[in-house]
């Protein structure tokens, strides 16, 4: 059973050569495609993921739901991977989707640590071993088997921001999510970039907002407009 893995990116040039190397390294031996799916990065990421031997495709706009749609519609995998492109996975991750997948979960992901010790990210990163909507989030990574994936629609285009607990909305109608027991790190670059109570503030609202209807454009504003670092564009 092959996996696909789909990178969505912009402007990553700073680590995506060693984000593609580092993957097919820790994949130990299991047979992954995988392919960077870059919104037009004006910096060369496509030029380097491509030299560094991942597939690549590029889109018009920067929005995740639509770049990964893209990366599952030209991926040749039995299992979609998605994975953020500052995001370290552990050795033998490969194993890991695999064994869920032979186990019948059709969807999973990983928990999370920082890859700084911070107490309120250590804190973060605590509540990803429990299950539901609130303790998910992209950046624990998600593997979706081809067929779930079609069987569910897919990411919605549409969703330009929280496009990863929309799908994983729709998803649990069907099944509970399968949380892997290792952990993925994740850069703690915005939280250094940005206040860490006031980002986690602004994660809070944003989330609020979404399950109370508000418009994509709302959220992206409001995002936008408190995170330095943000790369939502609802134009």
């Amino acid at each position: 059973m092959r996996i696909s893995i789909i990178i969505p990116t912009l402007n990553e040039s700073a680590i995506i050569a060693s984000q593609v190397e580092d993957i097919r390294h820790k994949a130990s031996g299991s047979e992954v495609e995988i392919i960077v799916v870059d919104a037009k990065s004006p910096d060369g990421t496509a030029e380097l993921a491509r030299a560094a031997g991942a597939k690549v495709l590029s889109v018009n706009k920067g929005c995740r739901a639509k770049q990964m749609n893209a990366g599952a519609a030209a991926a040749t995998g039995e299992v979609y991977y998605f994975v953020h492109a500052d995001l370290t996975l552990p050795h033998g991750f490969a194993d890991d989707i695999l064994a869920g997948v032979n186990s019948g979960n059709s969807y999973g992901c990983y928990q999370v640590c920082f890859d700084k010790p911070v107490k309120g990210l250590q804190f973060n990163s605590s509540l990803s071993k429990y299950q539901g909507i609130f303790f998910r989030g992209g950046d624990q990574t998600l593997y979706m088997t081809k067929l779930f994936f079609e069987k569910i629609g897919g990411f919605d285009d549409e969703v330009v921001i929280m496009e990863d607990y929309e799908i994983l909305l729709r998803a649990k109608k069907h099944e509970k999510i399968n949380i892997m027991p290792r952990k993925v790190v994740i850069s703690a670059r915005k939280m250094e970039e940005n206040n860490y109570f006031k980002t986690n503030v602004i994660n809070v609202l944003v989330f609020t907002l979404f399950f109370l209807g508000a418009s994509q454009k709302t959220l992206v504003n409001i995002y936008q407009g408190f995170v330095k670092g943000a790369k939502y564009s609802i134009k």
